[in-house]
């Protein structure tokens, strides 16, 4: 089969075209005023994270090339970073992750949510440019957050900010990452201690064990079960004129799920909803804000998502989730056709702010 009559790339001629609608659809966004900040600095890395192969029994690591992109938000109160080797006071950081299935959407997208963090938690904002599918379907998202909060983590100083105080923040696709990469930086952890101590030659890569601590979650309107069939999500919605678009949301799992079978769709970095209890006590953190919409074909798994996160198999003390009422997929990203800011909108973000800022500044 030629690479012109692939699946991958018959998938990836549909999205184009809807991405070039979408990245249209967030330009004009932004002249809604008050305009979204840009970004203080972009900051591009190599990525280096292993794979899952093997070669002779001992883990193979897999070179990629391409950069990973991240896009830094810095309180505007004069006390910015410049540059890396210029070392500020350290803040909280906020690892952000988009939204728009896997398939769209750009670091950037977040931009308003950004400007609410730094100005109501005085905290760090970096948004994670992860790879988008088809090109790069499941599990690339997550090994690129996965990359971006080890380099994070390595670089804390440099970047002014406290390893010890981090939250993950994330929209639809990216409110599932502000789960499945706490769990999958947890399990490569583990793995990489393992190997250090059976004694191999070669280290493992650069971050072994390090030091580090997720303190929050804020996730809005997630993806947490892959496992149900969208017609079963569907199903769920108390509005069903409501309902994204069929043919989008199954051009989302064709392309995000490319080549995974029914079993792995379980797996707890895609489907965070089904993991082991032992997993989420141990990597996901007890303050979690969640933000469903009331007429969304996502909200019934968020919600059981949450009763399991605050019974008595995994103890969660701190989870919190609340319906936005009248509100679709997406509501806090849809354009404006009066070309100003809904500040309804600015009112949730700021109640999760309150939140975070309490986590980051009250807690120990």
């Amino acid at each position: 089969m030629s690479a012109t009559n692939s699946p991958q790339w018959r998938l990836r001629l549909k999205v184009l075209q809807i991405r070039f609608f979408t990245n249209l659809g967030f330009l004009i966004e932004r002249f809604a005023k008050p305009r979204p900040p840009k970004p203080s600095k972009i900051i591009r890395i190599p990525r280096s994270i292993l794979d899952d192969e093997s070669v002779n029994g001992k883990r193979k690591r897999k070179a990629k090339n391409e950069e990973l992109i991240l896009q830094v938000y810095h309180p505007t109160n004069g006390d910015q970073q410049n540059s890396l080797s210029q070392p500020k006071r350290s803040r909280p950081v906020v690892v952000n992750f988009h939204g728009s299935g896997f398939i769209l959407g750009h670091a950037t997208d977040d931009a308003r949510w950004a400007r609410s963090v730094t100005e109501y938690v005085d905290a760090v904002v970096i948004s994670v440019e992860y790879r988008l599918a088809p090109e790069n379907p499941f599990p690339a998202a997550v090994e690129d957050g996965v990359e971006a909060v080890l380099w994070i983590i390595s670089h804390a100083e440099e970047l002014g900010v406290d390893p010890y105080r981090i939250a993950m923040s994330g929209f639809s696709a990216g409110g599932s990452l502000t789960f499945g990469v706490p769990m999958r930086l947890g399990e490569e952890m583990r793995s990489r201690r393992q190997f250090l101590n059976n004694d191999w030659k070669e280290t493992p890569g650069p971050y072994v064990d390090p030091e580090y601590r997720i303190v929050f979650i804020a996730a809005w309107y997630p993806s947490v079960n892959y496992s149900l069939s969208r017609a079963q999500r569907r199903a769920t919605n108390i509005r069903q004129d409501k309902n994204l678009p069929a043919w989008f949301t199954n051009l989302v799992d064709n392309c995000f799920l490319l080549g995974i079978e029914q079993p792995d769709k379980k797996l707890p970095w895609l489907s965070p909803g089904l993991a082991p209890a032992e997993m989420l006590k141990k990597y996901i953190p007890h303050d979690i804000t969640i933000r469903v919409c009331e007429w969304h074909e996502l909200r019934a798994e968020a919600e059981r998502f949450c009763e399991r996160l605050t019974s008595e198999e995994v103890g969660r003390q701190g989870v919190g989730i609340k319906v936005i009422e009248k509100t679709t997929h997406g509501w806090d990203k849809h354009p404006s056709p009066k070309f100003q800011w809904d500040l309804s909108i600015e009112k949730e973000y700021i109640e999760v702010c309150r939140d975070m800022r309490n986590v980051f500044y009250t807690h120990n």
